[in-house]
């Protein structure tokens, strides 16, 4: 009897403490004119234009209230999720900024419709 009543304080302290956890590790949304380079980010905003190139990388445009941004899923990146969007709809997209060209980017490891 006493260990079943360990085992059912041990797994209540185990769950509480994941929901806790959790809590704690989940991403904070990022306006895109806070993004810092070199940073794993989280964005969110209304895809303003998708542009699939002919190596199958997809190029979106992501605006917030503060700004615009592009975000690249790359062929490789296994987010089928990206060539199914649509102008107007809302997203939230988790990738390290970098920078092309000159401009500020995210390159995408997990997207994600609202």
């Amino acid at each position: 009897m006493d260990i079943l009543k360990i085992s059912i304080a041990v797994s209540i302290i185990g769950i509480v403490s994941l929901f806790f956890l959790t809590r704690i590790f989940e991403e904070e949304i990022t306006d895109i004119t806070d993004l810092k380079i070199g940073q794993i980010e989280k964005i969110s905003g209304m895809v303003t234009s998708v542009y699939v190139s002919r190596d199958s990388h997809v190029f979106i445009k992501v605006a917030d209230r503060t700004g615009e941004i592009t975000v690249v899923a790359f062929k490789n990146s296994n987010i089928d999720k990206a060539y199914d969007l649509e102008v107007g709809e809302e997203i939230s997209v988790l990738g390290r900024v970098d920078e092309y060209e000159g401009d500020i980017e995210i390159i995408a490891s997990e997207i994600e419709t609202l």
